[in-house]
């Protein structure tokens, strides 16, 4: 079933997304809390990718036949100037790879 689908479906039976602020999060769990309270919750990431949410990220939720589950964390401001295409991944310490529109490769600043 389509996300859109499960989750316009959810929300006509009264159950909604939530998003809620990251207290905790390890071994592919988070401990979040939002207006209906702290839980944990199990990530999500797309197949070959995986993370663990830094602390006071803002955590997107989503029901699921399963249990609720954490679908990523809200993206900030686009602080990188990246175009639309372009991919970021950057780490808490400081860490950057940057896959650009054209081709290039920037790594902490270095482009390859």
């Amino acid at each position: 079933m389509r996300l859109s689908k499960n989750i316009s479906e959810m929300g006509s039976k009264g159950v909604s997304c939530t998003s809620g602020r990251v207290h905790y999060s390890a071994d592919r769990r988070i401990a979040a809390s939002a207006a209906d309270g702290r839980s944990q919750f199990a990530l999500i990431a797309p197949s070959g990718m995986y993370y663990i949410p830094s602390k006071n990220e803002d955590a997107v939720v989503i029901p699921t036949d399963s249990g609720r589950m954490c679908i990523g964390v809200r993206i900030p401001y686009n602080t990188y100037n990246l175009e639309p295409g372009e991919l970021l991944l950057r780490s808490e310490g400081g860490a950057m790879i940057v896959l650009k529109n054209d081709g290039k490769v920037i790594i902490n600043g270095e482009e390859y």
